[in-house]
């Protein structure tokens, strides 16, 4: 149940200016605001309350009575707490310090977060970084749910109430096993493996777009297998049960099985993964959002060329 209080904040600043100069006309001039306001609100407030805050004495000012001496102090005490919320907060918003929670997609993660934490380290040493990894879905999920504060996925698909910023795009590739007949090859089109078994990266939205490169240069796939862990197609590629499209290069061929795989250049004009960095529209990125969207940024920069 939504908790509705029956005074405004409005009403107690009014009062606690006319408790400090004991003079309605006094404190609607050092509120700027017309004496009739301030007269209407410490009615309103005395109203709601129940209890007559001031004895108003024609021509002499107010006096408190011991209603408003106890609503002077609580309100004292309210507007301390408040100014020191309001303070802590504006201090977020411009020193990268605390926690911050951020939901990865996993087949970006073991690319991008070792780099990144590693600068946000260096650059920030009091910023704690906690990780999220999952798909597409998932991560946004967290993002919605309040679980974490920055999302870090591809342009796979579009929501209201999400604000992204793109910051790197990866494009696609093909890879095949060491000793297929195309293994030599800088380049290829997608025609020449379609008759090949196809090793799918399944994972939710991701999987839509590896399929829909290949149907949109005139392929039906011939679907063998399918993985929702990238290190495990790359070890179907390599033991030779197929090819696989994929966005991200490790920096070594082989794979968990031990055999190799050779990346190839796809030369059909292929669409790129765009890798961006999401938070919730209505609440503005605090310091440590914007210093890991740099951190981000500063690992993708090569990247933007392949």
């Amino acid at each position: 149940m939504v908790q509705r209080f029956p005074i405004t904040l409005t009403q107690l600043t009014y009062f606690t200016e006319c408790a400090k100069t004991l003079n309605m006309t006094a404190a609607s001039m050092e509120l700027h605001v017309a004496q009739s306001a301030v007269s209407t609100a410490i009615t309103q407030l005395e109203k709601s309350l129940g209890a007559a805050l001031f004895i108003r004495q024609h021509s002499k000012g107010l006096i408190l009575t011991p209603a408003g001496s106890t609503l002077l102090h609580d309100s004292q005490r309210l507007f301390g707490v408040l100014n020191d919320t309001i303070d802590s907060i504006r201090t977020d918003q411009s020193e990268v310090h605390g926690r911050i929670t951020i939901a990865c997609f996993k087949t970006l993660a073991p690319f991008l977060l070792p780099r990144m934490l590693g600068g946000l380290r260096t650059q920030h040493p009091d910023l704690e970084v906690l990780v999220v990894e999952g798909d597409h879905e998932e991560c946004l999920a967290a993002l919605r749910g309040g679980r974490a504060e920055l999302a870090i996925t591809y342009d796979l698909s579009s929501e209201a109430g999400i604000d992204n910023t793109v910051v790197g795009e990866f494009r696609p590739h093909v890879i095949v096993h060491a000793k297929h007949p195309l293994a030599g090859r800088k380049q290829v089109p997608l025609a020449k493996l379609a008759a090949d078994p196809f090793v799918l990266l399944d994972l939710p939205s991701s999987s839509d777009y590896f399929l829909g490169l290949l149907r949109e240069a005139g392929i039906e796939p011939n679907l063998r297998y399918r993985s929702s862990s990238y290190e495990t197609v790359r070890s179907m590629v390599a033991t030779g049960l197929g090819y696989s499209i994929l966005n991200q290069r490790p920096q070594i061929s082989e794979t968990y099985a031990g055999s190799r795989t050779v990346t190839i250049e796809i030369s059909d004009p292929v669409p790129s993964l765009r890798v961006e960095v999401s938070s919730l529209t209505q609440v503005r990125r605090s310091a440590r959002a914007r210093a890991a969207e740099l951190a981000v940024r500063e690992v993708l920069m090569p990247s933007k060329k392949l």
